[in-house]
């Protein structure tokens, strides 16, 4: 099985429409990705709209990065879904297509017990001819992984990792403390904030949405704090707070992430900056402060070390 490790962005789902997939623009992203250093690729994740789009669009979306990767980093497949049937069903398309793992949030729609999660995932990694990341994202599916099912599901052979995005530390570092000495399962920061910290704290990586825009800095942050560089962790840490304060933040300080992730995209001639529904376009004046800090992001990729 392989062990993952490094950025891995969840990568945003470019579209012509709502319901179409810019197939072009796919293409454009994952080789921006590529060649700024990441080391894998998650597709149909929350950064990649992955419950929004149409079927159609998940599949093609999968079959087109996989086309284009042609091997060079593993290609993650978000397979999030009410129906088991329909993440089983994804999850063979996601191997027949080439990719390397498949990630899965909790089914979101019925309240049911722990144990009946337990269940679900374990029939998925059962099933699935691919390695199982979890994926605890409680803000978008309304339970949290009990850090006891974790455990148990962390022994089954087709079970790889988990990817924490619930933002608790003391749950984090519980994963990182419990399974620190593992080989054959990796933990995996979402809040692309903490990557250092996660890191310092026995993570294996991050899956950094911002990386979609400024590839570059996540992955030499990545390589600082794997080096414990202290100075250039700061440095980078610095440009994300950046990406937040103009990009991620809307005018009121709510997070508007991917809708202002697009459009920084569509600045820089990667993708459009259309969204799926429910998820709406930024407003103008949050629009003209994106395009702002375009220069100044950009410019901070050129910052360089002797050891990047």
């Amino acid at each position: 099985m392989h062990k993952f490790s490094g950025v891995i962005p969840p990568v945003v789902s470019p579209m012509k429409s709502a319901d179409q997939l810019d197939v072009e623009a796919v293409d454009r992203v994952v080789e921006h990705l590529i060649q700024g250093g990441v080391s894998g690729l998650f597709v149909l994740g929350t950064t990649g709209e992955g419950p929004s789009l149409t079927y159609q669009m998940r599949y093609e979306m999968v079959e087109r990065t996989c086309e284009h990767v042609k091997g060079r980093v593993p290609v993650l497949v978000g397979v999030t879904d009410t129906s088991l049937a329909e993440s089983i069903a994804l999850a063979e398309h996601a191997a027949a297509c080439g990719a390397a793992a498949i990630v899965a949030a909790a089914p979101f729609y019925f309240d049911v017990s722990q144990s009946a999660l337990e269940a679900w995932f374990r029939e998925l990694a059962d099933r699935s001819p691919l390695p199982v990341m979890l994926y605890n994202m409680p803000s978008c599916v309304g339970v949290t992984l009990d850090l006891e099912i974790v455990d148990a599901l962390s022994h089954h052979p087709n079970v790889a990792g988990i990817k924490d995005s619930g933002g608790d530390w003391t749950y984090f570092q519980a994963l990182c403390d419990k399974h620190r000495d593992r080989e054959d399962f990796v933990i995996f920061m979402g809040p692309e904030e903490l990557l250092a910290e996660a890191v310092a704290a026995g993570a294996n990586g991050g899956v950094c949405g911002g990386a979609n825009l400024l590839p570059q800095v996540y992955s030499r942050l990545y390589l600082a704090a794997v080096r414990k560089d202290a100075v250039e962790i700061a440095h980078w840490k610095q440009t994300i707070a950046d990406m937040f304060a103009s990009v991620y933040r809307d005018d009121e300080q709510r997070m508007k992430l991917i809708p202002g992730l697009k459009l920084a995209m569509e600045e820089c001639g990667l993708c459009s900056g259309t969204v799926a529904p429910p998820l709406m376009a930024v407003t103008e004046s949050h629009a003209r402060r994106i395009r702002g800090s375009i220069p100044r992001l950009l410019a901070a990729c050129e910052y360089s070390t002797v050891e990047a």
